[in-house]
């Protein structure tokens, strides 16, 4: 191997997320970024924390998937919730960010897998608001838009490795970096543009409708298999925890460069479609260097496809923070319940079958999102109907 080559490529790694980083802080306030960041993180460990909870606590790989339903399913719930009670504010803002830091240190030293559940589920409620803040901002702005659909695809990037490296040393280790990561935040101000207070304007728009529950699918069906990739790449391909972990930062970057070029693509659809034939491959192709293409492709097919669909959301929507709580709910619902088809699988030993389900249903949301579209560009206006001003 050429040394010098060598060396120019792990720079150039180490480097890109960095630039990344700066030229999205350019675009969307810090405050936000920063939440995203920590809300990413809290999913982006799941994949990694199944084998040491399982070992720690004495359950079953598909049971230790419980921690993924309880997170999403309070994330989920919140974001449905929320943005209807409560205007975007810098106390809720801290709150949420205290409530991530002080789960992590909790989960920590528990020693009940019931009590982890119950710490995991605050944090996912901080979270929940998080991210829908975020994107109550990013809703008003497309370049904002841009910056924060990039900005988890490049804390996953990073993420990965670390928590590959962490996994190592236990389910503590995990929890710490999870509670370090949300500090930042508590140190910023929040000032999310535009009015703050709730409103009761909504659109009944029925292909909104149609969006969220593709929505919903998608989340469904791709958290059924990328919960229990690390799981398969250990037990079906004899990848190591570090081959794994790459597998997620290639996942992470490709998604990071479908979020940049999302914008220049008018049919999100095709794209949420086409992240199907990555999701097999990832178990069907038998080998790592297929592995570490589905999971690439996997990346840059969601993030091509999934701000496109947010924008669909919004364009037929009279109260975007609304909106943007309902879609996140919605994708969040569909994360909490997948892993539970999931874990059934995997406890079956069936990772191929698995693989097969999860990707038809993806190809469905695709599927569902182009008829969206045909049908809008036939009738641009007329399933919109507004309910009180």
């Amino acid at each position: 191997m050429d040394l010098g080559v060598g060396t120019t490529c792990q720079n150039a790694a180490v480097l890109s997320p960095v630039r990344s980083l700066y030229a999205i802080g350019r675009q969307a306030p810090v405050s936000v970024l920063l939440a995203m960041v920590a809300s990413t993180l809290m999913f982006s460990a799941t994949p990694f924390l199944l084998e040491p909870v399982a070992e720690e606590f004495g359950v079953s790989r598909g049971l230790a998937g419980g921690i993924s339903v309880v997170q999403v399913g309070v994330f989920a719930v919140v974001n449905l919730l929320v943005p209807r009670f409560l205007a975007p504010s810098q106390g809720l803002f801290r709150v949420s960010l205290g409530a991530m830091v002080v789960s992590g240190l909790l989960s920590v030293w528990v020693g009940s897998f019931t009590l982890l559940l119950l710490f995991r589920a605050f944090a996912g409620a901080g979270a929940g608001i998080l991210t829908w803040l975020a994107w109550a901002d990013a809703m008003r702005h497309e370049r904002s838009m841009a910056a924060v659909s990039a900005i988890g695809p490049v804390a996953a990037l990073i993420g990965a490795p670390v928590f590959a490296f962490a996994a190592g040393f236990g389910v503590d280790a995990i929890y710490g970096v999870l509670a370090i990561v949300a500090l930042p935040g508590l140190f910023t101000t929040l000032h999310l543009a535009g009015p703050g207070r709730p409103t009761m304007r909504r659109s009944r728009s029925r292909s909104n409708r149609v969006l969220l529950f593709a929505l919903a699918l998608t989340t469904f069906s791709g958290a059924s298999l990328f919960v229990y990739e690390s799981v398969a790449a250990t037990e079906v391909l004899g990848m190591s925890a570090t081959a794994t972990s790459l597998a997620f930062s290639l996942n992470a970057g490709a998604g990071l460069l479908g979020a940049r070029y999302s914008r220049s693509h008018v049919v999100p659809g095709r794209w949420m479609a086409a992240i199907a034939p990555g999701a097999l491959l990832t178990i069907w192709g038998g080998s790592p260097l297929w592995f570490y293409v589905g999971m690439f492709w996997w990346g840059f097919a969601f993030w091509m496809s999934v701000p496109g669909v947010l924008q669909m959301l919004a364009a037929r929507s009279l109260a975007r923070d609304e909106r943007a709580g309902d879609a996140q709910a919605l994708m969040a619902f569909g994360r909490a319940g997948g892993p539970i088809m999931g874990g059934a699988f995997v406890d079956a030993g069936s990772f191929q079958g698995l693989a097969v389900a999860a990707s038809i249903g993806i190809a469905a949301s695709g599927a569902i999102v182009m008829g969206v579209q045909e049908g809008r560009d036939r009738l641009p206006v007329t399933d919109v109907r507004v309910v009180s001003p």
